[in-house]
């Protein structure tokens, strides 16, 4: 997975954000999932046109760290995702 990537979010997956938290529910695998801050702002910015590195860009400013660590550990959150099969 690169940052060029464009994803889009499960058709699956029904979600919800509450004082800034993604709660997401997969209903075919009896799945809920609760995200941190930073998690739930990335998913909240998958929206199918966005590339990865755009989606950094934006939410970067709002974060107290190194744009290298902040791409090391958007790469690792959206490889969970897919593992969840929550993006594609």
């Amino acid at each position: 997975m690169t940052l060029d990537a464009v994803l889009t979010r499960s058709p699956d997956a029904a979600y919800r954000i509450y004082d800034g938290q993604a709660t997401i529910v997969l209903p075919a695998k009896a799945e809920v999932n609760v995200l941190n801050d930073f998690g739930s702002a990335v998913w909240d910015a998958i929206d199918g046109k966005s590339t990865l590195g755009q989606i950094l860009d934006r939410l970067l400013p709002d974060y107290d760290i190194s744009r290298e660590q902040a791409e090391a550990d958007l790469l690792e959150f959206i490889a969970a995702l897919r593992t969840h099969g929550m993006v594609s």
